[in-house]
This record gives structure tokens, C-alpha cells and sequence, in this order.
């Protein structure tokens, strides 16, 4: 009795540690496929930042936006794709702090990005900054 009692300890101790693990929870988690692209800090003013990828980070098919630390607004985005195309998804949104995109669907097969450029804005003075995160797979 008390070894099946320890074997059910032992066995909820390690379901439980597997749950709060390290390693960026559902994003860019290492068997999640999402590969962070880079990050930039929302200004209070209409801001405009890039975001370059370039050959080496590899082809996606997805794209998604991750925001912490204060509400954005974002305006407009276009990738440039290692071919020179550009896609401009269509975003303009609201993101409150801790809150992420839709998974953003690129035009073709998996597809080499060469840079993201965003125009946006962060919302509230009181919250700080926001910091915008992209995430591709």
C-alpha cells in the first residue's frame, strides 16, 4: 500500500513539473515549431520598426504576433519575402497586454522571409511599453 502510494506521489510530482516547465510555453517552445523571428518595443506615438530575418532563420508557412507588457495597436504589417515579394496581411487590431494574433497564413508554400516591417502604437502610459514578438513556423 505505501509503495503504491509513492509510486502515485512521484507519478503527480512529474506531471506536474512537466506542466510548469521552462521553455517559453506555447510559443517558441522547442517541439512547438514556432521559431522567434526577433522583437521591438512599441513606442506612444505612431511608430514604424523592422523586423530583419533574412536566409539563415530558414522557409515558414505561418506567421504570428505575440504581445507583452502594455496594449498596442497595430495599423499595418508587410513582409518582404526573400524574392523581393511583399504580403500584407490584413491585422489592423487592438492587442491587449499578454494576448497574441491569429496564425497568419503566407501566400505559397513555405517561403523565405527577408524582413516584417509593423506600424504601430503602444496604448497606455501607465502600462509602459509594449513589446511586440514575431513568431514564425
Amino acid at each position: 500500500m505505501k509503495r503504491s502510494v509513492k509510486l502515485w506521489i512521484l507519478l503527480l510530482g512529474f506531471l506536474l513539473s512537466a506542466c510548469v516547465a521552462p521553455g517559453g510555453g506555447y510559443y517558441g517552445g522547442r517541439d512547438s515549431g514556432w521559431e522567434l523571428l526577433g522583437q521591438r518595443e512599441a513606442d506612444l506615438r505612431m511608430d514604424h520598426d523592422r523586423i530583419e530575418v533574412g536566409r539563415r532563420e530558414g522557409t515558414f508557412r505561418e506567421l504570428r504576433i505575440v504581445v507583452r507588457g502594455a496594449p498596442v495597436e497595430i495599423y499595418n504589417m508587410v513582409v518582404t519575402f526573400g524574392d523581393g515579394r511583399t504580403f500584407s496581411p490584413n491585422i489592423r487590431h487592438r492587442f491587449d497586454e499578454n494576448t497574441s494574433s491569429r496564425e497568419i497564413d503566407l501566400p505559397g508554400d513555405r517561403r523565405v522571409i527577408r524582413s516584417v516591417d509593423f506600424a504601430y502604437r503602444s496604448l497606455s502610459r501607465r502600462e509602459g511599453r509594449a513589446t511586440v514578438m514575431l513568431y514564425a513556423r
